[in-house]
């Protein structure tokens, strides 16, 4: 392997609406960018990713073009998936290319039991085949409630991985129903959560129990707390009024006291207005859909 590269070969969702987030997530659980969009390098085996779509162990590589040595003689199915990274041709030719002619066939074939599957990335920088594993996926949990507003699960759990790890306490104070709450929860992270609504907090608890999963909801202003700072602040703010940037300076003041980490999730762009409040964030990333655009903003308070 060359330099920069890893042991792990990632391979993560790059759909339009998804590609920012999803690397920056990769990003934040110690990937580096790979040799094509969508693939990242990793020097162990991934623990979990919303986005994450396979993960293997490189066991051979080529140049571009191939062919890819040394031939794994236990490749009894070799899948090559579609993506930013893929050369020009079909599956089969490209199989053939790197001397599997005689077993090309096989590639359609679910393995056997027992055996390993491979995966092939033909990249413009090179070729790499990867054995795969059955690292942990993200999967969709069971909600009981929801708005029309709550955070899609998949995002919620990206929003929690840019700024928190297992073990890391974790508060939302803008919960809701409780889906960033659920998210850091299954995570791994001790989450605690407020919400000035009784109904969206007897909402969070119902969602969080329906899993069999730990946080404190408590009904509360987010700016009257005062058992931080947490190692991170996740929410979902407000839509509407409460909003504005102009509203906004009560809770950029509050931030330091509430955590270490932020992110932030908004109908609108507020890296303007936190910046004149002194929180400029480092990273904001927009997350599209057909009605309208999500921006997720994380920041950091200064180490003393």
């Amino acid at each position: 392997m060359t330099p920069g590269e890893g042991r792990w070969l990632l391979r993560v969702d790059w759909t339009e609406a998804t590609r920012a987030l999803a690397a920056a997530e990769a990003l934040a659980l110690g990937a580096r960018p790979g040799p094509a969009p969508g693939l990242f390098w990793a020097d162990a085996p991934p623990t979990s990713g919303a986005f994450l779509l396979g993960a293997g162990e490189v066991v051979a590589a080529g140049p571009p073009g191939g062919p890819v040595t040394p031939l794994v003689e236990d490749a009894q199915a070799v899948q090559v998936p579609r993506g930013p990274w893929k050369v020009h041709g079909s599956p089969l030719d490209l199989l053939a290319t790197l001397g599997w002619r005689a077993r090309y066939e096989l590639s359609s074939r679910t393995p056997t039991p027992g055996r390993p599957a491979f995966v092939l990335y033909p990249t413009l920088a090179g070729w790499w085949l990867v054995r795969t594993t059955g690292a942990p996926r993200w999967t969709e949990p069971a909600l009981v409630r929801r708005t029309s507003t709550s955070l899609p699960s998949r995002l919620a759990r990206a929003v929690v991985h840019l700024v928190a790890r297992p073990g890391d306490r974790v508060v939302d104070p803008v919960c809701g129903t409780g889906v960033l709450l659920v998210e850091a929860a299954r995570a791994g992270c001790r989450a605690v959560g407020g919400d000035l609504s009784p109904k969206a907090a007897a909402w969070a608890r119902q969602n969080l129990r329906a899993l069999g999963l730990e946080a404190a909801v408590e009904v509360r202003d987010a700016l009257s707390r005062r058992d931080g700072p947490f190692d991170a602040v996740v929410g979902d703010l407000p839509y509407g009024l409460r909003l504005a940037p102009r509203d906004l300076e009560p809770f950029a003041r509050a931030l330091p006291r509430l955590g270490r980490r932020w992110a932030l999730v908004a109908n609108v762009d507020l890296s303007a207005a936190l910046a004149r409040h002194a929180r400029a964030p480092r990273l904001v990333l927009q997350v599209p859909k057909s009605t309208f655009s999500r921006y997720v903003h994380v920041g950091e308070e200064p180490t003393p």
